[in-house]
């Protein structure tokens, strides 16, 4: 009996590894009670990406870690390096809103990269920003989560 039931939990358990492989979402709710009586609910959606998937996109862009400063060729055009902003060349923390004024640096991440990341969900896109691939929420423009890409070489003296 303990050898069906051990069985059952293996097979259970590797039912569950690809599910793993996607997204991992955390919602947060809070209510708080405003000056007039009534209450006001927040809820905080959290994306990020697995370790697998941050693995994937390393190897992505490792492929490339020989050409001017880390980047596809045909990203040569796309990516201002000389203008990006100073904060995107090193990490860039999940919860950051992207200023208006540093959109226009947001490069769209090419479909092969895209087919490499888990499906978006509703409402966010992937970007290149700098030394990192970033998920972003369309409408507020604020970072989901972010992979900094160490092979990707944008620095100071490039400027």
């Amino acid at each position: 009996m303990k050898r069906i039931i051990a069985t059952l939990g293996a097979l259970a358990l590797g039912a569950t590894l690809p599910l793993m492989a996607e997204t991992t979402t955390t919602q947060e709710t809070a209510t708080s009670t405003n000056a007039d009586g009534s209450k006001t609910t927040t809820e905080t959606t959290t994306t990020t990406f697995t370790p697998e998937y941050r693995t994937k996109v390393v190897k992505y862009f490792d492929t490339y870690k020989t050409n001017p400063h880390g980047l596809p060729p045909a990203w040569a055009s796309k990516v201002k390096v000389k203008e990006v902003p100073a904060t995107w060349r090193a990490t860039i923390s999940p919860g950051m809103v992207i200023a208006e004024k540093e959109r226009s640096y947001l490069v769209d991440a090419p479909p092969d990269l895209v087919e490499v990341l888990p499906p978006a969900r509703s409402g966010v896109r992937y970007y290149v920003a700098g030394s990192n691939v970033v998920a972003v929420d369309s409408a507020s423009y604020k970072v989901v989560d972010s992979i900094s890409i160490p092979s990707i070489k944008i620095e100071a003296e490039d400027d």
